[in-house]
């Protein structure tokens, strides 16, 4: 017995570079093509993924815009007809107001935080609009607030050119049809003229925008026209592409642009 271990002993010892050959080939690296293969599929992935990212990502901040558009258009509802009568938001009773003190739509933000209770800032913001990006200042957080008096104050972050991403029209009363009268829209829409409809390549999409009506539905188009849908003529009873038919120039207040 000792005999037969000895000799298995002897054959390990005079074999060990055939074992060890064996052990260290199992442990081989990638080759170059494997390797190149390895990336080309990656790259692969990357490809089909990255633009669906953001893709998912633009629908997710769309989304979010009709949904704080939306919430202006009720705050502004609830105030035009709360307290038993209909109220109309008009530049003299803007002026008027000691607590309003900016103007254009940084004004209407203060006037609708203090009247409707509307102080979230981020509710204006488009986060991923090329505005917010040069704005040199902080982005602010709430529009304004009531002390413990009950005196509303302006946050002091809100600046008269907060990058605000909304035009607005003041002037619209309660009893105007509320589903076919716009009250608010995605900034850098042409209201009038050549490309009347259309919005421009500094908009917050880079094409189309959306548009909140009275009564708080929000509709996205890329223009508006014969393709998307157009607006509706008060006056006529027409259809038209022109915001301005709508509402006088001078009741439209325009966010800042870059």
């Amino acid at each position: 017995m000792l005999a037969i271990q000895q000799t298995s002993a002897d054959t390990l010892y005079y074999n060990y570079p055939y074992y060890m050959k064996n052990t260290s080939s199992s442990k081989r690296g990638f080759t170059l093509i494997e390797l190149l293969t390895v990336i080309a599929i990656i790259g692969i992935l990357a490809g089909i993924l990255i633009p669906a990212v953001g893709k998912v990502r633009d629908v997710a901040n769309k989304a979010k815009s009709a949904n704080n558009m939306r919430s202006i258009a009720v705050s502004y509802a609830t105030y035009s007809t709360s307290g038993g009568r209909v109220r109309t938001l008009s530049k003299s009773k803007m002026d008027a107001d000691a607590d309003i003190t900016y103007t254009g739509v940084a004004g209407v933000a203060q006037f609708l935080a203090k009247h409707s209770s509307l102080s979230d800032a981020s509710i204006w913001i488009i986060g991923s609009d090329p505005l917010v990006a040069n704005y040199a200042e902080e982005v602010p957080a709430i529009v304004g607030f009531r002390d413990e008096d009950n005196i509303f104050k302006t946050a002091p972050n809100w600046k008269q050119d907060a990058p605000v991403g909304y035009d607005f029209a003041i002037g619209v009363s309660g009893n105007a049809p509320t589903s076919t009268t716009p009250l608010l829209w995605t900034r850098g829409l042409r209201i009038s003229g050549a490309g009347a409809g259309t919005w421009g390549k500094d908009s917050p999409w880079g094409l189309g925008g959306h548009i909140a009506y009275l009564d708080g539905h929000v509709q996205f188009y890329n223009e508006i026209g014969p393709e998307d849908g157009q607006l509706v003529n008060p006056s006529t009873g027409t259809l038209t592409s022109n915001m301005a038919d709508i509402h006088p120039s001078d009741k439209i207040l325009r966010a800042p642009s870059l």
